[in-house]
């Protein structure tokens, strides 16, 4: 998983179930939720937010993961 640009994330899905993706602010603030169900890259689009550092939290069936990134 990396930050494309300012509004998109970009990761490599293996998983071939479903998965939400969730982004909180640094202060534990949800400020995004998705799902989706597929492989292969996945590209999610941002919201509009503040610069600062965000997690993002990808959920599925076989566990969790969580990312930091910043934004500039």
């Amino acid at each position: 998983m990396f930050l494309k640009n300012k509004f998109t994330v970009e990761m490599l899905v293996v998983y071939s179930g479903n998965a939400t993706v969730k982004m909180y602010s640094i202060l534990g603030k949800q400020v995004m939720q998705t799902s989706f169900s597929s492989t292969g890259v996945k590209e999610i689009s941002l919201p509009k937010l503040s610069t600062g550092m965000y997690i993002i939290q990808v959920e599925t069936a076989t566990g969790k993961l969580n990312k930091k990134i910043v934004l500039e």
